[in-house]
Parts: structure tokens; C-alpha cells; sequence
């Protein structure tokens, strides 16, 4: 029979729009007393996934259909036409749980769980509990990573101390709600304390990459130093997490079946063995998954301006593949869409974290600094990853810093096109640089809407559901 705590915490995660601070309903409380009870807190499904998909609908990627089409604006759920439209206020509508909050702060509660209480068992060693409680800590520091990207404005030096960030949860009492909205400055400060005091005890391998091993640590500190704009900082820890491996998927080897969605990437010589997932994907650092299964898959068109950034660069005969096996144009088994490029891939995206990024902050940070082997190295690595994702690839050199960084930055929207939080981000920081400020425009049924660079409806607000229950706690005027 299963242990209560597992119950409990099953309960915890099945809750929707309760009425407490963090969306969640206290079920009661059991500490489990060994470390295998431990250990299943940290495998139980729910940790296995991240984030939401619903950042896409405000970033420059996506597009929806007028009228009846398919994917069309008026059919959208609120919470949906609010960001494609821009819309000035809540994004979420009163008694709506927002997906990202609400099961980010569950995991998080589980984390405070192992970490507050994994050194007090008493059968298992001491280097095993702090493993454990290591691994537990880059949970943690994950989901508030995530969390800073969405509802907090990008980093500024000069507002961090001030600007609004995230309740900092350490407690695993559900039942209490005594907490503030710590600054952006001390949410950081937090994350690169979390990540620096687990990675003494993180292994140098783990059995499987739902675990993190001690490259994790270092490639969510350079996602981190990346976000705060210290490249020099974010390329030290990049460095060190490519140490372990620079592998990656080659897409060249790879085509899609006509008429299929589950397995629909396969290998060109052996159409029986799809695209691997997960653990099995050697791209795969760290693993989380959508919260449901395909997420964005069907669900949004890409803009032309997403698509015209593909056909950029390509030497003659050149094909990139990504175009190729994750989008389909105008009709897919029998649904028509005329006009419009729909994205499906039909695989579970990986919203953790892989070498792919790592490799794309290295390469970002390399050009950034200048210089001519920093440029050579930038270009090394962008050509490693376009040498696995276009067939008939050329190298290419880097005549200057400004050139080298406008393609890596096209390669980032390229290679993370659609899974959400990564180009909304994105556009988050680099609305920083007076250079690479853009105003998105979207349009539907005849309507035309238009988000400015550095605007506060790039913060995700607080959901209602949250603010019902404090409506203490501070805001941005959206």
C-alpha cells in the first residue's frame, strides 16, 4: 500500500482554483521518514513537467486564423485572445488557475519537502542524502528560473532591487501564508545560491536525465547569467556544462511521415524508430515535459516572420530540416488550413534543459566578448548545430562581433520556435538592447494589435485566483 504522504501530495497536485495564496489546498501533512519515500517524492509525474505553452501567444512567433478557420482568434480561450490581442490588464479570468504558477508552486513545495527533511533519515548514507537534497535544490532553482522569466520584467541592474519578483518559498507548509514578493534581485541572488551549494554533492553522472547531474547546475547558470546580461559569467558556466558533452540529434538523418502525429518523425533508413525523447534524445540534459503531452502541436500557426527567418542563410541546395519535419503547410489529413503553416512535430519538446542551448548561450556570449578566437569559437559552434540541422550545410566565418550575434540570435529563434517561454524571453532581455528593441504586431478578424518593446504586458500578472486571496500583494500595471 502506498505510503499517505503520497496520497497527500497527489492531492496537492490534483487541486485546481482553491482559494489559498499559492493555488494550492492544504490535504494535510505526513513527513515521510525514509529516504525511498524521498526519492519517490522526486520521481512522482508531476515532476517531470514544466512551464505551459500559453508565452507563445504574445511573442512575434505565432499567428491566428479570422473568421472560421481553423485555430481562428474568436474560437481562443480568454486567457489566449488576452496575450495574442495584448490586452492591458489580468490575463487570466477570476476562479482561472494560470497553469505555469499553480504547478510551479507545487513542485516547489515538493522540493521544500526533500530539502527540509532528507538529512534526518537514518537508512541511507550521507552522501546519498545530500545527492538527493542537491538534486532536490536544482528543482527548485528551475522552477524559480522559469517562474522570474514570465512574471517579472527582464533583468536591470539599476531596478533589480526594487522590481518585482516572486514569493520565495522555503517551507514545505502549505498551510502557512506568511510570505512577501521578493524583489528580481533577491530571486536571483536565490537561484545562483541554490544552484552553487547543490553542485558539491551533484553527481558527475546520473542514471537518467529526469535527474540532474552537475552539468544541469552549470547550464542553469549560464540560462541564468544570460538573463541577467553577465556573458562573461554565462560563458564560464556554458563551458563547463559542454565539457560533459556537445552531442546532438542530426536532423539530416530524419524525415516525416505524410498523415501522422504520434511518430510522425522517423529515421530515413528505418521508418520503424521515431525520433527519440526524453532520456533517450542525447541532446537531453535535464528533462521536463509539457503538462500535456504534444502542447503547442496543432494549436498555433507561425507567422510569416518565423518562417521567412528559415530560408535565411542557406546555401544553395541547402535545406533546413527544422522547417521541414516541424511545420506543415495550408492541409494536414484532410484538416485545411489555406495560407497558413501550422507547427507539428508530433514530439514531446523538452523544456528543461539540452545541449542545443548551451551551446547557443556559449556561441551568443562568444560574440558578445569579440576578439578573433572568441568569433572563431562562436562560429564553430554555430556551425556544430546547423551541421546537424540543415542538410548540405556550409561553413560559414564571422566577419565581425555584430554579425556573429545576429545569427546566433536568429539560430536561437530558430531552434526553440514555439516552445514558448524561450522566445518570449528572449524578447524580454533583448528589448534591453536599443539595437534589437521590436514592436510585435498581430492581426485577426480584422484587427490589428501592437505590443511596444519594454511594455508591462510582457509581465504576466498574478493570477486572480491569487490576488483574491491577497490582494495585498503588489503588481505592474499592465
Amino acid at each position: 500500500m502506498k505510503k499517505i504522504f503520497l496520497w497527500i501530495v497527489w492531492g496537492m497536485f490534483l487541486c485546481q482554483g482553491c482559494d489559498r495564496f499559492l493555488d494550492i489546498q492544504p490535504k494535510g501533512y505526513t513527513i515521510p521518514s525514509k529516504y525511498d519515500d524521498y526519492r519517490q517524492l522526486m520521481n512522482y509525474a508531476q515532476m517531470a513537467k514544466a512551464l505551459d505553452h500559453y508565452p507563445v501567444y504574445i511573442t512575434d512567433d505565432a499567428q491566428l486564423g479570422s473568421g472560421d478557420e481553423e485555430n481562428n482568434f474568436t474560437s481562443m480561450d480568454d486567457e489566449i485572445k488576452n496575450l495574442y490581442a495584448f490586452e492591458h490588464g489580468a490575463v487570466f479570468n477570476d476562479g482561472v488557475s494560470d497553469p505555469i504558477w499553480n504547478y510551479a508552486y507545487n513542485r516547489i513545495y515538493v522540493c521544500n519537502t526533500v530539502i527540509n527533511n532528507i538529512m534526518s533519515v537514518t537508512d541511507a548514507s550521507e552522501s546519498d542524502k545530500l545527492n538527493l537534497k542537491s538534486e532536490a535544490m536544482v528543482a527548485r532553482a528551475f522552477e524559480y528560473l522559469c517562474m522570474i522569466g514570465v512574471y517579472a520584467p527582464a533583468y536591470d541592474a539599476a531596478t533589480a532591487s526594487t522590481d518585482y519578483g516572486l514569493p520565495l518559498i522555503s517551507s514545505e507548509d502549505v498551510a502557512d501564508l506568511n510570505y512577501s514578493r521578493s524583489t528580481v534581485e533577491q530571486v536571483y541572488t536565490a537561484i545562483k545560491q541554490e544552484l552553487d551549494d547543490a553542485l558539491p554533492a551533484l553527481l558527475d553522472k546520473t542514471p537518467n536525465t529526469f535527474r540532474p547531474a552537475k552539468n544541469v547546475a552549470y547550464g542553469f547558470l549560464a540560462r541564468m547569467y544570460l538573463m541577467r546580461g553577465e556573458y562573461d559569467k554565462a560563458l564560464e558556466n556554458a563551458k563547463k556544462a559542454l565539457e560533459v558533452s556537445e552531442e546532438l540529434v542530426d536532423l539530416t538523418e530524419y524525415t516525416a511521415k505524410p498523415n501522422a502525429y504520434i511518430g510522425r518523425i522517423v529515421r530515413k533508413d528505418d521508418p520503424s524508430s521515431p525520433y527519440p525523447e526524453g532520456m533517450d534524445n542525447p541532446e537531453n540534459i535535464y528533462v521536463r515535459y509539457p503538462p500535456s503531452v504534444f502542447g503547442l502541436q496543432m494549436a498555433v500557426y507561425a507567422s510569416q516572420e518565423l518562417l521567412d527567418i528559415y530560408d535565411k542563410d542557406l546555401a544553395p541546395g541547402a535545406v533546413d530540416k527544422r522547417r521541414e519535419l516541424w511545420f506543415v503547410d495550408d492541409e494536414y489529413s484532410g484538416v485545411e488550413f489555406r495560407g497558413y503553416t501550422i507547427f507539428m512535430p508530433y514530439i514531446r519538446a523538452n523544456l528543461a534543459l539540452n545541449n542545443m542551448e548551451v551551446i547557443l548561450t556559449a556561441a551568443e556570449c562568444y560574440a558578445r566578448e569579440g576578439g578573433t578566437e572568441n568569433l572563431a569559437e562562436a562560429a564553430r559552434l554555430y556551425n556544430l548545430l546547423r551541421d546537424h540541422r540543415i542538410e548540405n550545410n556550409v561553413h560559414v566565418t564571422f566577419a565581425n562581433a555584430d554579425e556573429a550575434l545576429v545569427k546566433v540570435l536568429e539560430e536561437r529563434r530558430r531552434e526553440f520556435a514555439f516552445l514558448g517561454i524561450y522566445r518570449f524571453v528572449d524578447l524580454k532581455r533583448l528589448n534591453k538592447e536599443s539595437r534589437f528593441q521590436k514592436t510585435i504586431t498581430h492581426s485577426a478578424d480584422g484587427q490589428t494589435w501592437t505590443l511596444p518593446p519594454n511594455d508591462n504586458r510582457y509581465i504576466i500578472p498574478i493570477p486572480p485566483v491569487v490576488k483574491g486571496f491577497r490582494p495585498d500583494l503588489p503588481d505592474y500595471e499592465r
